[in-house]
């Protein structure tokens, strides 16, 4: 299979050849320590060390904050014209992307507790700015969009999720629907603990959910009965799990519970590779699950 057959392949459970891998991003630090380099890292040694650790997926943020330039795709372009990885096109969701309209956070949330009227509008303008970028990077050649929108920490949502599902949810659907008319995957990300609103991010329409950041395998496995056959799980793998000495027994015990039934690709739950991560042992993780039955 290729790389894109097999991304699509564990978004629609269908039966792959091996566990799909992917990641948002390899830093120059871990490319560096990884090829061990004595120079400035360039374009081949970013694929050399994707290829090493036999990713199949990358994900690419826009360039700028320009709305109607396709300038703010131009990193993924190369890879799409001289490589064969899946490219996902990271994009804001409804909630992250009207949090940018405020001068900072705490008064994005003081907004929402206050029930500021401008809410409303303001998510209608991010999301049709969010619609708009995501449909020029798949004109552009993304096979498929994360929407990235950090709604979670480790004990649950910013915001509770009532209001959530209020002034959030249905946008979230509808930026989702919008976008889904291409055909192309469409991944919901987010950190930290998704529990209490798990199903309102499944009825939003996506086909993906990636970080998996929770708290315990045991929440993991909870999360792979709740989206069997519906949502394709991605991600995952504690970045401190890599550090430790049986870091390929994290990842059998990870895949065991997340990969039951097909329908997953595996990955670090932060999506980014560092230099703080040992690169052998990274390489040797994802060697590893190259090799797991599936």
């Amino acid at each position: 299979m290729t790389k894109i057959e097999r991304i699509l392949a564990a978004t629609h459970f269908e039966r792959v050849d091996r566990i799909p891998k992917g990641e948002f991003h390899l830093d120059d630090g871990f490319v560096t320590n990884l090829l061990d380099l004595k120079e400035q890292v360039t374009f081949k040694d970013r694929v050399e060390a994707c290829e090493l650790c036999g990713l199949d997926a990358l994900a690419f943020s826009p360039t700028s904050i320009e709305q109607n330039n396709a300038k703010v795709w131009d990193e993924f372009k190369p890879w799409r014209k001289e490589t064969d990885f899946f490219i996902f096109a990271l994009i804001d969701g409804p909630f992250q992307g009207t949090a940018k309209l405020f001068p900072s956070f705490t008064d994005y949330l003081l907004a929402i507790a206050k029930s500021d009227p401008a809410i409303p509008k303001l998510v209608k303008e991010a999301v049709a700015i969010n619609v708009e970028r995501g449909l020029n990077a798949l004109a552009l050649g993304a096979n498929g969009i994360i929407v990235a929108d950090d709604i979670a920490y480790s004990s649950g949502t910013f915001i509770s999720p009532m209001a959530l599902r209020k002034n959030f949810f249905p946008s979230l659907t509808e930026q989702v629907g919008e976008l889904r008319r291409q055909k192309s995957p469409i991944f919901f990300h987010a950190d930290g603990d998704l529990t209490v609103v798990l199903e309102d991010i499944i009825n939003s329409g996506v086909d993906g959910l990636h970080s998996l950041d929770f708290p315990s395998l045991t929440k993991i496995a909870d999360v792979r009965k709740a989206t069997e056959n519906r949502v394709c799980l991605m991600g995952g793998y504690d970045l401190g799990w890599f550090e430790e000495e049986n870091s390929a027994e994290k990842a059998s015990e990870l895949l065991t519970v997340a990969s039951k039934g097909g329908g997953y690709i595996f990955g670090s739950s932060a999506g980014i590779l560092g230099s703080n991560q040992p690169a052998q042992k990274v390489r040797d993780v994802y060697q590893f699950v190259s090799n797991f039955p599936v």
